[in-house]
């Protein structure tokens, strides 16, 4: 298995945070690339099992599912179940922690996953510099009203 791992300080509480990330359905509205997201079905986006189904500007159709949902730690687990990427059995999960330092928040954001040798560096590469962090970045933008 290879591990990503990036995060951030963002400038507001947790639960300006959280109020955008909570919802499953809502990652095009933070993270960069994102053409188009939809929730497949009736599920909300904060239900447990739910599959969202993202057209990425660069990699195309991403379909993930969310695995699970806690307003008490802060935290979304999700996996993609089908995907145009060169990896395997990917999970990841955002957790948010409150800096009590400026009413701030820590957003950490891992990600583990299976990969052929030849792809397996590439993408653990990329994934924290290309995805994440410009997740972070646009979150920040957002909460900042930018």
């Amino acid at each position: 298995m290879t591990d990503v791992m990036a995060s951030s300080v963002l400038d507001a509480p947790v639960l300006s945070v959280w109020s955008l990330i909570r919802d499953f359905g809502a990652i095009g509205d933070w993270l960069p690339g994102v053409k188009s997201c939809r929730i497949e079905g009736d599920d909300p986006g904060d239900r447990v099992g739910a599959i969202r189904r993202l057209e990425m500007g660069d990699v195309g159709l991403i379909r993930e599912q969310l695995l699970a949902l806690s307003d008490m730690d802060h935290a979304v687990t999700f996996s993609i179940i089908e995907s145009a990427l060169p990896i395997r059995n990917y999970r990841s999960t955002i957790r948010l922690f409150p800096v009590t330092d400026g009413d701030r928040t820590f957003i950490r954001w891992q990600g583990r996953f299976e990969a052929d040798p030849d792809h397996a560096a590439a993408m653990q590469a990329r994934m924290p510099e290309l995805i994440y962090q410009p997740a972070f970045d646009s979150l920040a933008g957002r909460l900042s009203g930018g």
